[in-house]
């Protein structure tokens, strides 16, 4: 079975972070026509891994099937980016 390998290595930070992912090409392709990852792997953003990382997770030890993970996923993006706007205005209302 052919995989393709995802590698990325930054070091935003003075912290140095890599992935190495293998996933196979016919999922990847069917993540990108659901709209789970919206570009090719060899031009995937960082974000885009760490989506694909948390969807791996949800399946593997919640047995949730690929939607539902990528529901969840969304879900949490939103409530993070939710809860960023409450602390940006009660850091202004505290001003």
């Amino acid at each position: 079975m052919k995989l393709v390998h995802i590698h990325c290595h930054t070091d935003f930070d003075e912290g140095i972070t890599e992935w190495r992912l293998e996933y196979h090409p016919d999922l990847l392709a069917m993540y990108r026509e659901l709209g789970i990852i919206d570009r090719d792997p060899e031009k995937m953003r960082l974000e885009d891994l760490h989506r694909l990382q948390k969807i791996a997770r949800l399946k593997k030890n919640c047995g949730v099937n690929t939607i539902g993970a990528s529901i969840i996923v969304d879900l949490l993006e939103k409530i993070e980016n939710m809860q960023d706007e409450i602390e940006i205005l009660r850091k202004k209302a505290g001003e």
